[in-house]
């Protein structure tokens, strides 16, 4: 800092300029952030524009497609509905048919059953011995000898295990492990002996009293099971076999034809659809939602170029100002290149105390 001898006038001026630049930072900040702020803004804008057209056409599209499954999905329920009706006519046709193919075999069983029951009453045997149970039990031959057995297990196992997990959950209940598996091996062993008992009380007064007479039953029962054979594998034929002419189901095919001729339409309409969305209408859309919206970010683009040249102009005005307070700090210091320092050498040339700049501030400093 050098001796000047400037007046007044010099601070006056010296603070106008220092001022002005205050001001200008000032301004250039706030235009900076208006910036940012814009820019913000435009990218907002223009997310929300590509989101809209995004969300507008997967909507659009989105309709398309489920107009046309639904008018699948009704058809694939029709389609349900024939078959289902279908299969039941053809059920009906098929057990007409079986019924047809066995009465036969059907009536020589009933025949037999009835003579198989005039004879055991004519010989005394009580009537429920003519039942395949009782032969089962009796006088098993065959697959016959199988079924004895699981009967057999069925009756001393099952049923007293059964009976036994009842009492354990009820009556047996708090009672102590020990008595509680003596009670079960005891009626456990109760049971198997009263089965025996019953079985041979059964065998002792039917089989051995009436031996002829069970015995003959026995062919009838034979007769029976061959005839019953035969109807079983009537059946399975009948059921397996794939010719349908037989049944008259021309009806449901022809419907069946006509809807699935419709839906390969429909899915071919749907192709078609999609395509011409994918090709034309999407970018109609994108095209449209663009040109409704456009007019907003134009004008904040505008916005935006127009505070940028007031920013550049301000930044240009900042910078030659910046310099002429440069040129003031290298006469008055930096210490005094404030609005303030220089308020208060203005105050002290004003009251008389110094009639110079240098005097001002050598007073300044003497009465800090």
């Amino acid at each position: 800092m050098g001796d000047f001898t400037d007046g007044i006038g010099f601070l006056e001026s010296a603070r106008d300029i220092v001022h002005k630049r205050d001001d200008l930072r000032s301004y250039t900040d706030q235009k900076k952030a208006l910036v940012k702020k814009l820019e913000k803004d435009i990218a907002s804008e223009e997310k929300d524009i590509e989101n809209e057209i995004a969300s507008t056409i997967k909507k659009k599209r989105g309709s398309i497609e489920n107009d046309f499954d639904k008018k699948l999905n009704d058809k694939r329920s029709d389609v349900k509905k024939i078959e289902k009706n279908r299969e039941k006519d053809k059920s009906e046709q098929v057990n007409k048919r079986v019924a047809e193919a066995t009465k036969g075999y059907h009536e020589k069983n009933a025949g037999l059953e009835k003579e198989l029951r005039n004879m055991f009453k004519n010989e005394g045997v009580p009537l429920w011995c003519a039942g395949s149970f009782y032969y089962t039990m009796f006088m098993p031959r065959g697959k016959e000898i199988f079924k004895k057995l699981l009967y057999i297990i069925f009756f001393a196992g099952a049923i007293p295990a059964g009976i036994l997990l009842l009492l354990w959950g009820t009556a047996f209940k708090g009672m102590a492990h020990d008595k509680k598996m003596i009670f079960s091996v005891i009626i456990a062993v109760v049971w198997l002996i009263l089965s025996i008992v019953i079985y041979f009380v059964i065998y002792v007064n039917t089989k051995v009293r009436y031996l002829d007479a069970i015995r003959e039953g026995r062919k009838y029962r034979d007769a029976i099971k061959n005839n019953q054979t035969s109807v079983d594998k009537i059946t399975s034929d009948i059921n397996k076999d794939k010719d349908e002419s037989l049944y008259d189901l021309g009806e449901y095919d022809e419907k069946l034809s006509k809807i699935d001729k419709s839906m390969n339409k429909l899915m071919d309409d749907k192709k078609d659809s999609l395509k011409h969305f994918d090709k034309k209408t999407k970018n109609e859309i994108e095209e449209d939602i663009r040109k409704r919206r456009q007019k907003k970010l134009d004008e904040l683009i505008s916005e935006k170029k127009k505070v940028e040249e007031e920013l550049s102009e301000s930044l240009q005005e900042l910078s030659e100002t910046e310099t002429k307070v440069e040129r003031i700090s290298e006469k008055l210091g930096k210490e005094y290149c404030s609005s303030q320092k220089i308020d208060k050498l203005i105050s002290v040339m004003e009251s008389g105390a110094a009639e110079t700049v240098s005097g001002a501030i050598a007073y300044l400093k003497i009465n800090k």
